[in-house]
């Protein structure tokens, strides 16, 4: 069977190589002989008449779509593009559209199954099942249309030992394209000091029971041994040539003496990464003992996930961060010279301008670089979306766009709400200190001129705008 695994092209402006395309391809080729394809669209900015044109070239018999739920609209095109040239092909979408909402995925009629959560094992399962009967059977973690519904939308079964996943297949995508000039940045970091990138997930889960997130993962941390993850950075070290990492788990640290011994292995096989976290880490579970081996080991920049700075509201999100010592671990990591970064968001259900003030303070008076705030979009399927609805808020379904207001649950006006995200990205960043921190933390100055005119839009008109140029390549 011919699989063509992609994603959509979208206004996310970073696309790494797609470690889920490539630990699902890795997984698959344990077990079947397949003819695999990966093709990013996202980073190379791709039309979706352009990157059905590439299935079609293939001559795919499954595409594979992985979108994130702000990509609803251009997954949908990109389905439907792919019918128009193959329509026999089975056209499936996984990620965390479909996981958080599997009817809405299914009203595309060009989308065939959805698959939910982790897919290894259901994709394995939907593509015996089309082998042998031509259809999709329902099953845990596949979701299909039938008399009119949707059925199948149980959620599979987490992997428990993930040392047992294969490493993911490096060799289906071509790094020297990423290590180049790729259309969008390769990583998430805009401040990249090796070209030579890539990046890794070495756990998968979260345990924390935040209101408004829908950790597709499953709610039941795991993690690779040490040993399984240096088993795979010396390869990508020795045979690829990466010499800058991203860690891409949800919380890296949530085992505080695996993440030492990581490190300590790294520096026994002198493995010399630049380093960095842009997803997050648990802030009040850093110790300086482990800041120190993340410094001594090329850590360079790193990501908390504060959210709010009232420690009413991150009791109400249940996310129940310890404030003072996130910022006592901010202010260390800063003094050691690795840069933080921090994540924040305003219009939680009641929250009040008070509490959005608190968030405000709590950034502005902290050693974080950067600073970065979204305005909540509460997605389906999460604890938050229940709550707006049993709080009698009608919920707009516009999930597309991270700075859009789809819906205010706050006790904020909404063009109030507008003003306090342009004055906390300007309380922030008009700062004489915090700009001669910008200027020490980029030494090289790389992407200034690009990172001074994201801030000015993001201080003036309280956005990131993703100037779009899609390309033909042909």
């Amino acid at each position: 069977m011919r699989i063509f695994l992609t994603r959509p092209d979208s206004d996310i402006p970073a696309a790494p190589p797609p470690l889920g395309a490539m630990s699902l391809a890795a997984y698959i080729r344990q077990f079947r002989d397949d003819e695999i394809k990966i093709y990013d669209a996202r980073s190379r900015m791709t039309t979706p008449e352009k990157t059905a044109a590439e299935a079609q070239a293939f001559g795919a018999e499954v595409v594979g779509i992985s979108s994130f739920s702000m990509e609803a609209p251009q997954t949908f095109d990109l389905a439907r593009e792919v019918k128009k040239v193959l329509p026999k092909a089975k056209v499936f979408v996984g990620g965390p559209l479909p996981s958080s909402d599997p009817d809405y995925a299914l009203s595309e009629p060009a989308i065939d199954a959805a698959f939910l959560a982790e897919g290894e094992q259901s994709f394995l399962s939907a593509l015996n099942s089309l082998e042998e009967t031509g259809e999709v059977a329902p099953a845990y973690g596949i979701a299909i249309r039938e008399n009119g519904g949707v059925i199948g939308k149980g959620r599979p079964g987490l992997i428990e030992d993930l040392n047992s996943l294969p490493i993911p297949a490096w060799d289906l995508v071509d790094l020297e394209y990423y290590f180049g000039k790729p259309n969008k940045r390769p990583m998430m970091n805009r401040l990249q000091r090796d070209k030579h990138g890539a990046s890794i997930f070495t756990t998968r889960g979260c345990p924390y029971q935040c209101t408004y997130c829908h950790n597709i993962f499953g709610k039941i941390a795991r993690k690779q041994t040490p040993e399984r993850v240096i088993e795979e950075l010396k390869m990508l070290y020795h045979q690829y040539g990466v010499r800058e990492l991203e860690i891409l788990d949800d919380i890296f640290n949530l085992d505080v003496e695996r993440a030492k011994r990581i490190f300590d292995l790294m520096e026994r096989e002198g493995l010399h990464f630049h380093i960095t976290f842009p997803n997050g880490l648990r802030a009040e579970l850093m110790d300086e003992e482990l800041i120190d081996k993340f410094k001594r080991n090329g850590v360079y920049w790193m990501t908390f996930a504060i959210e709010s700075g009232s420690p009413r509201i991150q009791k109400e999100i249940r996310k129940n961060l310890k404030l003072e010592k996130a910022k006592r671990n901010i202010e260390l990591a800063a003094k050691k010279g690795i840069n933080v970064n921090g994540f924040f968001m305003m219009g939680f259900l009641g929250e009040t301008e008070a509490d959005i003030m608190q968030t405000i303070d709590f950034a502005a008076s902290s050693r974080l670089i950067i600073a970065s705030f979204f305005i909540l979009t509460p997605y389906p399927n999460t604890e938050i979306y229940r709550q707006a609805e049993a709080a009698g808020h009608i919920m707009s379904g516009d999930f597309y766009d991270y700075h859009n207001v789809s819906v205010n649950l706050s006790e904020v006006p909404t063009q109030r709400l507008w003003q306090l995200k342009r004055l906390a990205y300007r309380k922030f960043y008009l700062n004489p200190r915090r700009i001669w921190y910008i200027l020490k933390a980029n030494p090289f100055k790389i992407g200034l001129l690009d990172g001074i005119w994201m801030l000015f839009k993001m201080v003036f008109w309280g956005k990131e705008i993703l100037k779009k140029k899609r390309m033909d390549n042909d």
